[in-house]
């Protein structure tokens, strides 16, 4: 059996937090918290990645070229429909 020794130097508020979490959320099984953690990346980490890079190219097109969010969201929705994606 292999063991991996994890060290992080956390801030003293978000270390308390952590504790907590895992103590009352995961009942001190800081393997499990962890493994549920990267589940919880894998599943929704793209989503918000996602989200930065069409905020982003949404702030872009807007302020160089005039674009509206209201013509940006309605070229998504086509787009959307024209992969067969019914939660337009």
């Amino acid at each position: 059996m292999r063991f991996i020794i994890l060290s992080i130097d956390l801030p003293s508020d978000i270390e308390t937090r952590l504790k907590s979490v895992v103590q009352k959320s995961y009942h001190g099984d800081w393997l499990f918290a962890i493994v549920s953690l990267l589940k919880l990346h894998e599943k929704h980490g793209w989503n918000e990645q996602l989200l930065e890079n069409v905020e982003s190219i949404r702030f872009e097109a807007h302020g160089k070229s005039g674009i509206s969010s209201k013509e940006i969201d309605h070229a998504i929705k086509r787009y959307r429909k024209s992969i067969g994606n019914v939660d337009v």
